[in-house]
């Protein structure tokens, strides 16, 4: 087997299998004559536990990555386009679109035993974030052969020296002389390795934060648009009740004066019923009174 070959086995053992594995295989390759091979499978460098659970993600989650491809496609074409409100939409898809490739990955690691902790899932989110933003970056998740976790600005392209462990796992991007300087790339690796420790965790932070502030803004303007609508609503209502409150007051009114002219009489009533009443008593008197 050749050292792709071995790599992509050695790639998909969990990480407390990949050092003895990998010994077994050098050892292998020497004996079978080979030490050239041999040397190469030695340097093969074990994946972080991030960069393992991404590349468990690409083998088993295919939905999750897909989607994240996906609108890192759509972002990017938005972004060529200066669609602004079609970035603002994409945008607030983002953080839904990375929690459910984040979830998947740790569900997959966790079910191939491997527990991943908070501070690797957060390595994980800025590596897919970067898959998204970087052509490139994408490409190398799909090799599927990760070793270390990725991280993007936005704006450079994603740094991918030693991110994937056989170079020609990548397709072809281009050859400059300051690529063939391997001390010159491993002395920016190193320097830049170290930056990205220090940066990683408040850049996948800040990133979060902005995408959350989008969520915000979509849920003010969604409420602003339910508020105007209501008001709108309230407003025909007020007019509404305003309308009935006029025609209320004037039955009242009228309803009052018929109540006025209603006691009016009877007060009328009543004097006339006294006065028929005394007629009467006196009537009944001489009646009694010629008896």
């Amino acid at each position: 087997m050749d050292l792709a070959g071995i790599a992509v086995e050695l790639y998909t053992l969990v990480p407390s299998a990949f050092t003895a594995a990998r010994t077994a295989r050098a050892k292998e390759a020497k004996s079978g004559g080979d030490a050239e091979l041999a040397k190469q499978i030695a340097r093969l460098p074990k994946p972080s536990t991030a960069a393992w659970a991404v590349n468990m993600l690409v083998r088993h989650g295919t939905k999750e990555f897909a989607s994240v491809l996906e609108l890192g496609a759509s972002l990017g074409r938005a972004q060529e386009q200066q669609d602004h409100d079609r970035l603002r939409t994409l945008g607030q898809q983002r953080p839904r679109v990375l929690t459910a490739a984040v979830e998947q990955a740790r569900a997959v690691a966790e079910g191939l035993g491997v527990k991943v902790s908070g501070a690797a899932a957060l390595e994980i989110e800025a590596t897919l974030r970067a898959a998204m933003t970087d052509p490139a970056a994408a490409e190398a998740l799909r090799s599927g052969q990760l070793v270390r976790s990725l991280s993007t600005n936005g704006l450079e392209p994603v740094d991918l020296s030693g991110a994937v462990a056989i170079a020609g796992a990548l397709p072809a991007v281009g050859t400059t002389e300051e690529e063939h300087d391997d001390g010159g790339r491993q002395r920016g690796r190193e320097d830049s390795q170290r930056e990205r420790e220090k940066a990683q965790t408040a850049l996948v932070e800040a990133e979060r934060n902005a995408d959350n502030a989008d969520l915000e803004l979509a849920k003010a303007e969604r409420e602003k648009a339910e508020a105007v609508h209501r008001s709108q609503q309230l407003a025909v209502e007020v007019k509404a009740a305003k309308d009935k409150l006029a025609a209320l007051q004037q039955e009242l009114a009228a309803t009052e004066w018929a109540i006025t002219l209603a006691e009016r009489n009877r007060k009328l009533a009543v004097r006339l019923a006294a006065r028929e009443r005394r007629i009467a008593e006196t009537a009944r008197a001489r009646l009694e009174g010629l008896s």
